[in-house]
């Protein structure tokens, strides 16, 4: 209680001063002012007035000097991808190329059966010619398909004589023409067959159609003629198509059999008739593209 009635009396103590304070600058007098608020202190305890209001902001002060520059900070993160641009207008044509060496590039490969050339005329060119040959007509062995054996061969490792256990046998063709037939049989029957190999240069494809004289659309005909095979009875072969205007090699007039040429009849059954008629020979072509 007696700290309270203290308090109570210094309070009134200090604000008698400041009102003599107050009182004595009014007149002039500030040396006794200062002395009495030097010895303010009642007790060591010191009294401090509330603080005033905020007072309003000053104006702006000069412009400071330019900092030093700092480090170069981290990559910020990748943003998303903006819409895409306008397609620009198409750029001036440029120079044309030099023309490059010419070759010939692939191109079509095929046998043409009965002629001794090919036709060179249609950009085609003669690779070898030669004579037709395969097995012979009724042997159960040996290869079925004819070839198309060049004129003038050349020998590896040989030995003259015949093997007869160990061999294999390639003969050459004749032609087998009947009275009624296509071809002239008294100028080609039992003679030996020329075949040619051609080689279309701007063709890179071809094909044998079976039953055709004409080719499909965008194909070039290279010849047609007869669809040709061995007989019936006889070891099995390959279809191929002869020549509708064959050639027939010098000195083969004797009947020495061999691989022989027959030529090939449609027969209803299995194969509808129509549009195949029975008995009908059957023609073919070959066409590049």
């Amino acid at each position: 209680m007696s700290g309270q009635i203290t308090t109570v009396v210094v309070a009134v103590s200090v604000l008698f001063l400041l009102t003599v304070c107050l009182a004595v600058e009014h007149d002039g007098d500030e040396s006794s002012c200062s002395k009495s608020m030097s010895n303010s202190n009642v007790n060591n305890i010191t009294v401090l007035a509330p603080p005033g209001p905020k007072g309003d902001a000053g104006p702006p002060g000069p412009r400071g000097i330019r900092g030093e520059k700092g480090e170069t900070g981290r990559p910020g993160k990748l943003g998303p991808q903006g819409p895409e641009g306008q397609k620009g207008a198409v750029g001036a044509p440029g120079q044309k190329g030099s023309k490059g060496d010419e070759g010939l590039g692939g191109g079509a490969v095929y046998v043409r059966w009965g002629r001794t050339s090919c036709e060179e005329g249609t950009g085609t060119v003669t690779v070898y010619s030669g004579l037709a040959g395969g097995t012979w007509y009724n042997q159960k062995g040996g290869g079925s398909n004819y070839q198309c054996l060049p004129s003038d061969p050349e020998w590896g490792w040989y030995k003259d004589g015949l093997e007869k256990t160990r061999e294999a046998y390639m003969y050459g063709a004749e032609f087998q023409i009947g009275s009624d037939s296509p071809y002239d049989m008294g100028a080609i029957h039992d003679r030996n067959v020329p075949c040619a190999v051609c080689h279309s240069l701007s063709r890179r494809a071809q094909l044998m159609i079976p039953a055709r004289k004409t080719c499909p659309e965008g194909w070039t005909r290279e010849y047609g003629g007869y669809l040709m095979a061995g007989h019936h009875t006889h070891s099995r072969t390959e279809f191929v198509c002869m020549d509708g205007e064959p050639e027939v090699l010098p000195g083969g007039e004797r009947n020495e059999d061999g691989a022989l040429f027959y030529i090939v009849e449609a027969r209803c059954g299995s194969l509808p008739c129509p549009p195949y008629v029975e008995g009908r020979e059957l023609t073919c072509v070959v066409c590049t593209m």
